[in-house]
């Protein structure tokens, strides 16, 4: 049997255009740009604003196939480690680069309420609002977003997390069933 390749060409290529539609969908639907672009474009930024987001859908279905693929290659889950600890080190590798995107928000933000008055810029955010993002508790805490789409990172870990227990609670079951077979 060959090894596995470790990279999917048509996975590649999903996430290329789904990263793609999902900025292009910002772009039509978030900021005075949008505003401004609409007398140029309507269609195309209807279209944008209303159907790109189904890119999200995408990143979740591939991130789900490439978690399961990593956790459980063999339909069982493969790791020596808690789950706990699995969860922790999705954890630290979302959030390091969540953070530091987080911070340029804050920044971009800043430098654009000097410049103009629009909805779409964040107020000045507090530090228990910058904790509750890097935390991943901003809906439950129901925090003020610092950012279109922030959600998504709290959604990817905690499906994440379901996926690592679902695949360690079987891997007890089935287990169970082996010795009592």
């Amino acid at each position: 049997m060959s090894p596995r390749p470790s990279r999917l060409a048509c996975i590649d290529a999903l996430k290329a255009v789904s990263s793609q539609l999902i900025v292009l969908h910002h772009l039509a639907f978030y900021g005075p740009m949008s505003d401004a672009a609409y007398s140029l474009a309507p269609d195309m930024l209807d279209w944008l604003s209303q159907y790109a987001r189904i890119a999200v859908q995408v990143f979740l279905v591939v991130s789900g196939f490439l978690a399961a693929r990593s956790l459980a290659p063999d339909g069982r889950l493969a790791i020596r480690q808690h789950p706990v600890a699995a969860v922790w080190r999705r954890y630290q590798k979302l959030v390091m680069p969540f953070a530091v995107a987080i911070l340029i928000s804050i920044a971009g933000a800043a430098i654009a309420r000097t410049w103009m008055v629009h909805d779409s810029i964040p107020a000045p955010p507090h530090l228990m609002q910058f904790f509750a993002h890097v935390l991943l508790l901003h809906n439950v805490l129901d925090v003020d977003a610092l950012s279109a789409g922030v959600w998504y990172v709290a959604i990817d870990l905690q499906l994440f997390a379901l996926l690592v227990t679902a695949l360690w609670l079987a891997r007890g079951v089935s287990a169970e069933g082996a010795r009592a077979a």
